[in-house]
């Protein structure tokens, strides 16, 4: 069979975009097919990227991508009705740094285009089949027959599942709403903060963050799907009403709702197949930890990985080898950070993180700065006692973040 190109990449976000980039480096013929109007009209994120992967891919990336401000304060706060516990700490470094994935996924896709990535705009991936040695990729602008193909089309990973090798259930995925707000942070012009929000979230397993643009704000929050339909919440209601708490105004500028992989290192779907390889959010590469919210640096990470990958096929004219990136995978920071996140993955799923404990905290703090009974351990007793739970309790949860 006679092939279109090298490699066909689906998806243009981060993931896709870093794939098409890599290969082409590397002198491969590349189409990339993304389904919007533009890279980054239907990729949505909380809206902050460590820069670490961006920087190997493109050196001079902090001199020409449209990032917002770096994030130099990290802010934590937990919520108990009208009591709330704030810290705050600066930073020296700056890893990281607020983004509107409009800008960012539209700048690189020039970058790609650059590079030699053939685009196909308003493409939406209809089917895919096997045949010829290859991946026949359906379309809504005719078939394209490739022995390779990368996906990156996001959470629900359709071309794994029209190729068979995916199935998907609700315990797999959190939903995030976000809305950006005209509103200026008032913070000198070359810093930024990143905030996560506990008790926000009506009872919700999840959490609420802000990040601060240069002339806006960017809030929302992720929670569990199942949550969302144990406990039967409009997420378009729980948006303004955490808005209103966090007492952000101004102009809504943009409002997007989508999934996010909540799957762990443990639950990991299949990320490649002959002439196949899965990377980013279809891949459920996502680090949550209770502090930080990790998925951009992972889809370009692995999208680069995967573009290398892409020509040592080639080289070896056998693009069923895709075990290679796997092991790739294994020996880089992508794989070993979402290990070492498994076990605060894990405790994260504990409800008490969200309806228990945020109160323990806030109780303690009331006696600590109130006059009378000032032991704290047996406040902290006391309303543990009435939820049910002890010291051993509190201890045992608490060891899945060591």
């Amino acid at each position: 069979m006679s092939f279109d190109a090298d490699v066909a990449v689906v998806g243009g976000g981060l993931g896709g975009l870093s794939a098409a980039i890599s290969a082409a480096k590397e002198g491969l013929s590349v189409v990339l097919l993304e389904r919007g109007a533009y890279s980054g009209s239907k990729n949505v994120s909380g809206g902050r990227i460590y820069v670490h992967s961006l920087l190997k891919l493109i050196p001079d990336a902090l001199e020409r991508a449209p990032l917002e401000r770096p994030i130099t304060r990290e802010t934590y706060e937990v919520r108990c009705g009208d009591r709330r516990v704030t810290f705050t700490f600066q930073k020296r470094n700056r890893d990281s740094f607020s983004v509107l994935r409009a800008k960012l996924d539209d700048w690189l896709s020039h970058e790609a285009e650059a590079a030699g990535v053939l685009t196909s705009f308003d493409t939406q991936v209809t089917g895919a089949r096997r045949e010829g040695g290859g991946i026949t990729v359906e379309t809504n602008r005719g078939e394209f027959k490739v022995p390779l193909v990368i996906e990156a089309d996001g959470v629900t990973a359709p071309t794994s599942r029209y190729l068979g090798i995916r199935r998907l259930t609700p315990e797999q995925f959190m939903v995030g709403v976000k809305e950006v707000v005209a509103t200026k942070p008032e913070l000198p012009e070359d810093e930024g903060e990143a905030k996560v929000v506990l008790g926000l979230t009506a009872g919700l397993k999840g959490g609420g963050f802000l990040y601060t643009n240069r002339e806006s704000v960017s809030i929302g929050f992720t929670v569990k799907v199942e949550s969302v339909q144990e406990k039967l919440v409009k997420t378009s209601e729980l948006i303004e009403d955490y808005r209103e708490s966090l007492g952000i105004e101004g102009e809504v500028l943009e409002y997007s709702a989508h999934l996010i992989p909540y799957m762990g290192y443990r639950g990991l779907p299949p990320l490649y197949a002959p002439n196949l390889m899965v990377v980013g959010d279809a891949a459920g590469m996502l680090i949550s930890d209770g502090f930080v919210i990790r998925g951009m640096d992972l889809a370009i990470g692995s999208g680069t990985i995967a573009g290398q990958v892409a020509a040592k096929l080639r080289e070896m004219n056998n693009f069923t080898r895709t075990d290679i990136y796997q092991s790739q995978l294994e020996d880089s920071f992508v794989m070993r950070d979402i290990k070492a996140a498994w076990k605060s993955f894990k405790g994260l799923s504990n409800p008490r993180f969200y309806e228990v404990y945020p109160q323990v905290i806030c109780d303690v703090l009331d006696s600590m700065f109130s006059v009378g009974d000032r032991r704290l351990l047996k406040v902290a007793q006391e309303r543990l006692r009435k939820e049910g739970l002890g010291l051993t309790s509190l201890a045992r949860d608490l060891l899945w973040f060591t």
